[in-house]
């Protein structure tokens, strides 16, 4: 197993840093992505895909790596409470090697009032 490029704190910095409107009482967390945790999470989305009607293979593979990095990565939450929506959870990915935010669709806001 190599070494990771960041730790936990460093991917949640990095996400705060690139994003900046994070507000002061907001709950952070970091989850760390290796290749097992890749493996299991594509497994994971070509089930949901082939059982909501995607089987062609092709275009199978095209939809999970387009949900799934093949490289590890931080997977960063950020919970702001309160207000009017209630509690909003935003979830971001941190390239392990690059430090950099992935671009992707997470990090539309989801309410949490359930």
């Amino acid at each position: 197993m190599r070494k990771r490029e960041i730790d936990q704190k460093a991917a949640i910095m990095i996400v705060i840093e690139h994003f900046g409107d994070v507000l002061p009482g907001t709950k952070c967390s970091a989850v760390f992505f290796d290749e097992e945790k890749i493996r299991r999470e594509r497994e994971f989305y070509s089930k949901l895909y082939s059982e909501n009607g995607v089987h062609d293979l092709d275009v199978l593979r095209s939809m999970v790596a387009a949900n799934v990095p093949a490289d590890p990565y931080w997977l960063v939450s950020l919970k702001s409470g309160g207000g009017a929506l209630g509690e909003v959870t935003r979830l971001h990915r941190v390239d392990d090697r690059t430090g950099k935010v992935l671009a992707d669709d997470l990090s539309r806001p989801r309410r949490n009032d359930f």
